[in-house]
Order: C-alpha cells, then sequence, then structure tokens
C-alpha cells in the first residue's frame, strides 16, 4: 500500500538512495535537508537544530504514514572537531523532530537511523541488540543518546518509533572520507594521473563489518512495514574483513604499481580491532538478509570514482 513518508537528510548519501528506492515502490516521498536543488519538487529545506524550522517542516508536510530520520553528522573525526554541533544536530535535531511529529502527525511511524557506534568496543562478537552500549566518541555519545531517548518516546507510548542501528555501509557515491571509497578514490585518480601512485592509508589491521548501501535501504524499507515498535535492530552482514583484505581486492582491480603509506592522519583513535554484527533478530522481524556480495560493492565503488574522474577531464 502506497505510503506518504518525509525523509530528513534526503540529501545525503543513503538519503538519495532510499527516496529513489522508495519512490519506485509507489510510495509519496517527501524530501527535506538543509540544502536542495532547485528544481526538486515535494521538499522543504530546514535546519533540524532549530525547532521552530522544524515545526514548519512537519506543518508544511501535512498527515504522514512516516518520517525517516537519517540527518545527522556522521563523520566522526567532523564530531570530534565540534562535540557541540554534533549534540545540537544528532540529539537535539531529533528531540525537535519527535516532539513536532507530536503535535502535527501523531500517527505515523518514526524511523529513527542510529549506528553500530554506540556499542563501542565489543565484549562479544558477534554484536546483537543485547550487547552493552558503551559509546567512546562524540558522534556515538550524540547517537546513543537520541536513540535512548526515541527507547523513551516509544516505550512512554507517545509515538510509533524503530530504531535501527546500522553498521558500516558503503556504495556508490558515498564521500571520499569513509574508508573504502577513499581507497577506490584515491586508485581511480592514479589511474587518469590526477594522483600520484602513493595510496595514504590508515589502520590496515582493522576488521570491519560491511554491507552495500542498497542492502540498508531495502532493510530501512522492510522495517517501516514490519518492524515492531519499540524495538531496536542491528543491520550488518554478519562477516567482518581488514581493511588490509579490502584494500587487497581493490588493488587487483587496477594495473598500477602502487606505494601504500601509512598517514597518521587517518589513524581512528580508541581502534577497535574487530567488529561484526548478528542481525538474526531484524532477520526474524522483517525477513531481511544481506545479498549483494562484498565484491560488488568493491565494483561498484571503483566504477563510480572512475566515471567521476572522467567527468573532471
Amino acid at each position: 500500500m502506497s505510503k506518504r513518508i518525509l525523509v530528513t537528510g534526503a540529501q545525503g548519501f543513503v538519503g538519495q538512495k532510499l527516496c529513489a528506492y522508495l519512490s519506485a515502490a509507489g510510495h509519496t516521498v517527501l524530501r527535506t535537508d538543509t540544502q536542495l536543488p532547485d528544481d526538486a519538487q515535494d521538499t522543504q529545506v530546514c535546519n533540524i537544530t532549530d525547532a521552530s524550522s522544524v515545526d514548519a517542516l512537519l506543518e508544511w508536510a501535512g498527515d504522514l504514514d512516516a518520517v525517516i530520520h537519517l540527518a545527522a553528522i556522521t563523520f566522526v573525526p567532523q564530531a570530534q572537531a565540534d562535540p557541540t554541533r554534533v549534540m545540537d544536530v544528532n540529539l537535539h535535531g531529533t528531540m525537535h523532530l519527535i516532539e513536532a511529529m507530536k503535535q502535527y502527525t501523531p500517527k505515523a511511524r518514526l524511523l529513527f537511523v542510529s549506528t553500530s557506534e554506540v556499542y563501542g568496543a565489543p565484549q562479544y562478537l558477534p554484536i546483537d541488540e543485547a550487547h552493552p552500549v558503551n559509546p567512546t566518541n562524540p558522534y556515538a555519545i550524540s547517537k546513543v543518546a537520541a536513540d535512548y531517548y526515541c527507547n523513551y518516546v516509544a516505550q512512554a507510548g507517545d509515538l510509533d518509533i524503530v530504531r535501527m542501528r546500522p553498521f558500516n555501509h558503503s556504495g556508490p557515491g558515498q564521500a571520499d572520507h569513509f574508508v573504502l571509497s577513499s581507497f577506490a578514490h584515491q586508485l581511480a585518480a592514479m589511474e587518469c594521473g590526477q594522483q600520484p601512485p602513493i595510496l595514504q592509508v590508515g589502520n590496515l589491521e582493522a576488521a570491519r563489518d560491511f554491507l552495500h548501501v542498497d542492502d540498508v535501504v531495502r532493510a530501512y524499507a522492510l522495517a517501516l512495514e514490519h518492524g515492531t515498535s519499540g524495538e531496536a535492530y542491528n543491520l550488518g552482514s554478519g562477516k567482518s574483513r581488514t581493511i588490509q583484505s579490502a584494500l587487497d581486492a581493490l588493488l587487483t582491480r587496477v594495473s598500477l604499481d602502487i606505494q601504500v603509506e601509512r598517514d597518521p592522519a587517518r589513524m581512528r583513535p580508541l581502534a577497535v580491532p574487530e567488529i561484526r554484527a548478528s542481525h538474526n533478530k531484524f532477520t526474524a522481524c522483517c525477513g531481511w538478509k544481506p545479498e549483494i556480495p562484498f565484491e560488488t560493492l568493491l565494483d561498484e565503488l571503483l566504477a563510480y570514482w572512475r566515471t567521476a574522474m572522467e567527468d573532471t577531464k
């Protein structure tokens, strides 16, 4: 059945793909972000940190079936550089949205996108939803606070809220300050002569659980339909891969003699050796399983950046 859905952070990496997916499924999709294309329809600019701006957004949107809240600062170094800003956007923005929804569209479901970062260093693997939370950076702290506030509102019966905790996800269009996209961007730049064959890397020993963004988008759509109100769900592949193995796989896709250099600026503090998710709870609820192979993710990232490099010539 067609739904009327508002997506915050609609111009972001995941937001654009999610809006396209929902529209193709026949839903009416309203989009909001801090900046939007001039010719975009069904859109409204909104400053999520300003309660009056959020109120105006929800009044404009009218009666909704669902809101998917993606708007957030997600890059950990950016959050560390300005922790006050990340709390304003990620926590206070979520609170403003909840208050506006209670006033203007109280029967709508809110899908809040949290993060696996709430768990911090794993006490056991794979990480399930019963794992203790232990945020270790300002981004994670802001998200766990918003996550817990959403749980409070849902348990109080004030709003229908489902919380998603995605692990690492990537795909074509992702900013190049995220690890896989950074590697693919640098390699594509080397191929066309825009960068010397020296690849800048961070911690290659860390092992992470990577999903293709399209699997994540599909999960969000399923959660809207079948997720249980008040629950939190992990999204991950259930497999961990070292960053070194991902880099090695990308290097086999280019025909260059490349030197790899460690860049201290790319080394994350409080690095966790391995992260791996359990998606069993969400699979049992919604029938979701990851479908897109990791190799396809790498192929698509490299193809995206090769095209981007060609377009800049």
